[in-house]
């Protein structure tokens, strides 16, 4: 297996980082002290063709190889993982219809939904989570009952990317829809749509410019035709498909925040002197800098073998869990050891190490707990 980049992928990695560096970069401190998320920002990102990368050309899309996505999602990262959480969980979502949508979705959604998002003009949500279902979906509660030619949703969701922007196009929704089979369904609900309540903005401690909200779904009415592909593929699209790629997506953004810190911890430990000599001449900081060093490269292997198996057609949980699982802990680490060279100065918010410590600790959470993947990599070797 050969994990050398490309040109085209040397060329895309390039191209983000200098977009990165020059738009991202700077605004990122106000917006997470804010909490505001740049509309404009996303926009450019669209325009730079980032949210098209993984879109057919049909869909105005470029068909990049996935880990030439993850490259890019990797370089938003090192700036801002807020921006780029937005950015994956809208680009995920609007795939279902590609991937998984009928014929007649596909020829009715395509410029209503699909188009804009590849755009960046528009946002898109997936709620999987409730307050008691988390990495257990099949603790599901939310339900959808046919009536006529209408589905009725009831429940509620936690959680939530994106579903309280002001660009949302719509929330697709995991509900049961048989309960004595536990049949899971995703239904398409338009942002709008009566009985579908966005709760309040939920505070974070990281990613705090990406918006999350707890979703409220009382009598919610939507036509039948919203049923996203086939009934009953629920869990299938999610749990045998869409959840390794977003474990790869999470784990592209874990290991640029822990290039982030590595390159910060390594340039102020050049430049800050103690007793005389930069701290860098101390074995313990530079124990530190070899073992965030030593974790890049670690990452960035399992990282890259597990992308390269979705670009040849396969579904490998073990290797996906395994990524998700030690690039989210060695962003963690990374973000930990940063501070610690930074001593005081770490702590302080306008340091951009304290923002990635935050980040970091958020990345171990979404799309399977630390301990999920760990109960996932050891059923895959057979314990």
């Amino acid at each position: 297996m050969d994990f050398n980049y490309n040109d085209q992928q040397q060329a895309i990695r390039r191209l983000v980082r200098e977009f990165t560096e020059k738009e991202i970069a700077p605004g990122a401190e106000e917006r997470d002290r804010s909490g505001e998320f740049d509309y404009a920002l996303y926009r450019k990102l669209g325009d730079l063709g980032v949210m098209g990368m993984q879109f057919p050309s049909e869909y105005g899309g470029s068909e990049h190889d996935f880990l030439s996505y993850c490259l890019a999602i990797e370089e938003i990262s090192r700036a801002d993982i807020s921006l780029a959480a937005s950015t994956w969980v809208s680009v995920a979502t609007t795939q279902q219809f590609v991937r998984f949508g009928t014929k007649e979705q596909k020829e009715r959604w395509k410029d209503m939904y699909v188009v804009p998002v590849v755009q960046g003009a528009a946002t898109t949500a997936g709620a999987i989570t409730e307050p008691g279902a988390g990495s257990d979906t099949r603790a599901t509660r939310t339900t959808a009952v046919l009536d006529g030619d209408e589905w009725v949703i009831n429940g509620s969701k936690m959680f939530i990317t994106n579903a309280g922007l002001d660009n949302n196009l719509f929330v697709n929704v995991l509900c049961i829809t048989d309960k004595p089979t536990l049949e899971f369904s995703y239904i398409l609900v338009p942002t709008g749509t009566q009985g579908y309540t966005i709760m309040p903005k939920l505070r974070k401690i990281g990613f705090r410019s990406s918006s999350t909200h707890e979703l409220a779904f009382d009598d919610c009415r939507v036509p039948a035709f919203n049923l996203m592909g086939e009934r009953g593929i629920g869990r299938r699209i999610f749990v045998d498909t869409m959840i390794a790629e977003g474990r790869l997506t999470i784990s592209s953004g874990a290991l640029g925040i822990a290039v982030a810190c590595f390159e910060q911890a390594l340039a102020y430990a050049k430049q800050r002197i103690a007793f005389k000599r930069p701290i860098t001449k101390f074995q313990f900081v530079q124990g530190m800098l070899v073992d965030m060093a030593l974790e890049l490269e670690t990452s960035r292997m399992l990282r890259d073998k597990a992308a390269l198996t979705v670009d040849e057609g396969v579904v490998d949980m073990k290797l996906s869990a395994m990524a998700k699982y030690f690039c989210c802990e060695s962003a963690k680490r990374a973000a930990d050891y940063a501070i610690q060279i930074h001593g005081g100065m770490g702590l302080m918010d306008e340091c951009p190490v304290s923002r990635y410590y935050r980040d970091a600790r958020v990345t171990t959470i979404p799309d399977g707990t630390t301990e999920i993947m760990k109960w996932i990599i050891a059923r895959e070797i057979g314990c």
